[in-house]
Order: structure tokens, then C-alpha cells, then sequence
């Protein structure tokens, strides 16, 4: 689908993407939150360099991730992957910020997280890439 847009076009491309298997959005062969992690990441770092072709010098990528667990309760690394792609497909980090996300809901949370002895995640990391 990307490859009908122009290459070095836009002025900026915004994703929040899909937490690897955290939600699956269907069950098709194509759609990367039903992959397993690697071949996800594959997926994941092919889109995010056609993405980064579109822009022209001066573009900015804006990404919104946050870490995601595997079924053993250990983390990816989706965050440092996300960079590693950008990275890779050429761009040069930037900028970041941290969204806050739901207080309230992270204490209906806590009790579950803390029997495993995990911390109760309160924000999600905006990474923002330009490309020179």
C-alpha cells in the first residue's frame, strides 16, 4: 500500500504502531500484530524504511511505542528496536518526549502487576527522527 506514495515527498509521517501481539487488529496473514515477534520486527523495520523514502531531507518520523512483554513476562525491546529501525532505514534521532498515559488505571493495574513483581507502565516514549 505504501509504495503508491512519492518518495522524498512529505514533510512528516506519524505511527503509533501496533505493540507487536500486545492487541491483534485481525487475523490476516499480512497484518504484523498476529506475527511472532521476529517476524514481526522484519515486517515492522521494512514498513518503517518505505515509510521513511517518503520523506524529503528535513522530514520528520514521529513515533509512539512503549515497551511490550512476551508470554514469559519479559520485554521485547520494541522501544530500542523502533530506533535501531529508524536508525537503519537512514533517519537521525532527534527528539523524544514521554506521554503520560492513565493514572487511574495503572492502580487498577498495580495489583496484578506487582504479584509478578513488574512496575505498572504510566507512559509511552514519542521518538522523533529526522531524515538528513
Amino acid at each position: 500500500m505504501i509504495d503508491g506514495f512519492k518518495d522524498n515527498y512529505y514533510d512528516m509521517i506519524f505511527s503509533c504502531p501496533p505493540y507487536a501481539d500486545l492487541e491483534v487488529y485481525s487475523d490476516l496473514k499480512d497484518d504484523i500484530s498476529n506475527m511472532n515477534y521476529n517476524d514481526f520486527l522484519k515486517a515492522y523495520e521494512s514498513i518503517i524504511k518505505k515509510s521513511c523514502e517518503k520523506l524529503k531531507v528535513g522530514g520528520h518520523a514521529i513515533f509512539v511505542v512503549g515497551e511490550v512483554r512476551d508470554k514469559k513476562g519479559h520485554y521485547y525491546g520494541l522501544v530500542s528496536d523502533t530506533i535501531n529501525a529508524l536508525k537503519k532505514a537512514g533517519m537521525k534521532y532527534y527528539n523524544e518526549a514521554i506521554l503520560e498515559t492513565s493514572l487511574a488505571s495503572a492502580a487498577i493495574r498495580a495489583e496484578g502487576n506487582m504479584k509478578n513483581k513488574k512496575l505498572v507502565k504510566v507512559h509511552q516514549n514519542i521518538l522523533d527522527f529526522i531524515k538528513v
